[in-house]
């Protein structure tokens, strides 16, 4: 079952100078444990690992009155097209091994026993009722927990804008969670929440970028089977443009 969430960004006016030093710490940390682990293995697997993606299926997500009222966490859908397009490497050395439906490492990277950290191809209403009420109804794509181990803990870090709309306005990212059964059965649904971003007086028409990140524990089989993507819930209308997620395994 998940634990808990880790850092958020607080806005009034400058670009979250104190958020940056925090979010680069908690990289670097990351990045000690997954260089330690992979030594003497060629840089491609490890005991820890990570892939990225920028595959979400809209660049720009509004929020609206209705979403508001309805108190809803709004999931981010991934989407193959997507993944095809924009998880491109930009470097030539070490040679990328061309292999997509992963990520944007292609596959290196990865926990040892993990062929991939995303699937970009599932479609919830294929699998459950179109009117249900667990909020997936209608999304695609998910985070593939299915071939992490037991202990593992997952860190997903969630990067977007959000340009408010109206002053005084509190975002709560998260990550949008149901554990399942091994008969798939949806056993409970929750927001796996960060902390909230509050944008005061003089934001409005501000684009503000997050980076955000989430942790979650792997511990039983509901944990390896579980549904998540990353969402968001405000308490006002605003726009929010997904960028991407860089999911970290950690053993």
């Amino acid at each position: 079952m998940p634990i808990r969430e880790i850092t958020g960004v607080n806005d009034g006016g400058a670009l979250f100078p104190d958020n940056t030093e925090s979010t680069s710490s908690n990289n670097n940390s990351a990045s000690t444990i997954l260089n330690e682990s992979q030594q003497g293995g060629g840089g491609t697997s490890g005991e820890a690992g990570y892939s990225r993606t920028t595959a979400f299926v809209d660049s720009s997500v509004s929020y609206t009155q209705q979403d508001v009222d309805a108190n809803l966490y709004k999931v981010f859908s991934f989407n193959e097209a997507n993944h095809l397009a924009n998880d491109n490497p930009y470097w030539s050395t070490p040679t990328p091994s061309g292999t997509t439906g992963i990520g944007l490492f292609q596959g290196a990277n990865l926990p040892d026993g993990v062929t991939s950290l995303m699937d970009y191809t599932y479609i919830f209403n294929d699998n459950y009722p179109s009117n249900g009420t667990t909020g997936f109804e209608g999304s695609t794509g998910r985070l593939k927990l299915n071939e992490l181990v037991y202990g593992d803990q997952i860190r997903v870090r969630f990067d977007f804008n959000v340009i408010p709309q109206i002053s005084n306005t509190t975002v709560e990212p998260a990550l949008w969670y149901s554990n399942r059964n091994d008969s798939d059965d949806i056993t409970f649904t929750f927001p796996l929440t960060a902390q909230p971003i509050f944008y005061g007086g003089g934001t409005v028409g501000n684009t503000y970028l997050n980076r955000v990140e989430i942790s979650a524990w792997i511990t039983s089989n509901e944990d390896v089977n579980a549904l998540a993507l990353p969402a968001i819930k405000s308490d006002n209308p605003i726009i929010i443009e997904p960028i991407g997620i860089l999911i970290t395994v950690i053993r």
